[in-house]
């Protein structure tokens, strides 16, 4: 058993965080864990073909995580002086991807580690907490290391919780590949000092109010970790095995030039020119089910090759490059309304102004979600979304035949 007094200590001690932007990242990523492990030849087309450049969206998140950090050792583990504290803050702050909205929903991550940490020590007194904690992973992974967000340890139980600051899609952490990546890899780290039999596992996507949280054995995990992530993050590391094409593919940085994903894409083709009334109920919901994917991708496609006659000047066959349709405006609205009273007198302020209240999420942005929800609550109404026909998988629940006619008897 460890010597949890001596941890502590180490924990109190004051700290000033590293910039994740400044952190260097493996072949075989915790992160693209799922799409590695179910197309073991993407990491090395990837690390070969794939582009390097960050998205704003990463970028964002890397500032989110700084923040959450920053106010985890300030408020819960108390290891950085105030005056560390203000410097960082300020450099967060003066960072262009920084907004108010960080500042209103970190919190529900942070307080949420927070509580898990009271949770924990309620059982053991002795309960530790560590962040972005740097994992060696690689007695499952060649060459591998991944970074925990957070790790509550409370003797037998180990929860590990990922903060994820993206809103597009909710993550579940149920099999969650890189999360189980980080669990084995706190085990490797801590389970010589504690006794764990038992991790969970837990993502925390605050701008979406997502907590989801899973719990598997030490000794089921492990399996899985010999069983199969082994055997396959060598065929991985070694660029072998089989291409897969699947929902593992929207972040694949080769998605756009992989041949797997294009014959997968284009098996719908064979139902082109048939009249959906002579296709059967499982071809039709099978259409139904790729049609969203197949659009995505097709744009993702154009996208890329647009960009590279652009910048590269690449020469498509078939394709060139064109002037795109543009919309006229005006060279300055000040001058051009002075104008337009001066001209044009018999025209009054209303035919020429048309004032227009700012989306929702604009006002929200400004104002702060937090701020938002308490003062301006009452003047916003969610209507019932249209009924759409989704795969069984989705999360949300089933609608009723006749609440669904009469929602789209209302559209129409």
């Amino acid at each position: 058993m460890i010597n949890m007094e001596s941890t502590m200590k180490q924990q109190t001690t004051s700290t000033k965080p590293q910039k994740h932007s400044q952190r260097s990242h493996a072949l075989l990523s915790a992160s693209g864990a799922g799409r590695w492990l179910n197309c073991t030849p993407s990491a090395k087309l990837e690390d070969e073909y794939g582009e390097k450049k960050s998205s704003v969206y990463a970028q964002e998140g890397t500032l989110a995580h700084e923040l959450s950090e920053l106010y985890i050792r300030r408020d819960t583990l108390l290891d950085i002086s105030e005056q560390d504290f203000n410097q960082r803050l300020e450099e967060i702050m003066a960072n262009e991807l920084f907004n108010e909205e960080m500042l209103d929903v970190v919190p529900t991550y942070t307080d949420y580690c927070a509580a898990q940490l009271a949770e924990a020590k309620t059982a053991n007194p002795l309960a530790v907490m560590e962040i972005e904690q740097k994992l060696d992973l690689t007695d499952f992974i060649p060459e591998s290391f991944g970074t925990a967000d957070c790790v509550i340890i409370n003797d037998n139980l180990m929860e590990v919780i990922d903060l994820k600051y993206g809103k597009g899609v909710p993550v579940y952490a149920e099999w969650n590949k890189q999360l189980m990546l980080y669990g084995l890899g706190a085990l490797q780290k801590y389970d010589t000092m504690y006794d764990i039999s038992e991790v969970r596992l837990t993502i925390v996507q605050p701008r979406i109010n997502n907590i989801s949280s899973w719990q598997i054995s030490v000794e089921e995990l492990r399996k899985w970790a010999e069983e199969e992530l082994k055997p396959k993050a060598q065929l991985a590391f070694n660029g072998e095995g089989e291409l897969n094409a699947g929902d593992w593919c929207r972040f694949c940085a080769v998605r756009n030039q992989c041949r797997k994903l294009y014959e997968q894409q284009l098996e719908i083709a064979q139902h082109e020119f048939a009249e959906p009334a002579l296709l059967t109920d499982d071809e039709i919901a099978d259409i139904v089910r790729r049609t969203p994917k197949l659009v995505e991708w097709a744009n993702s496609i154009a996208e890329y090759a647009q960009k590279k006659a652009i910048e590269e000047n690449k020469q498509w066959p078939g394709l060139k490059l064109v002037e795109g349709i543009s919309r006229r405006k005006w060279v300055d609205e000040d001058q051009a309304s002075n104008a337009i009273f001066a001209r044009c007198p018999e025209l009054s302020e209303d035919e020429i102004f048309n004032m227009k209240l700012k989306p929702i999420t604009s006002i929200e942005k400004i104002v702060g979600k937090k701020r938002f929800e308490e003062i301006l609550s009452d003047v916003v109404v969610k209507p019932q979304g249209k009924p759409t026909l989704v795969p069984l998988e989705d999360k949300r629940p089933a609608m009723g035949y006749n609440q669904a006619q009469l929602d789209f008897a209302e559209e129409a």
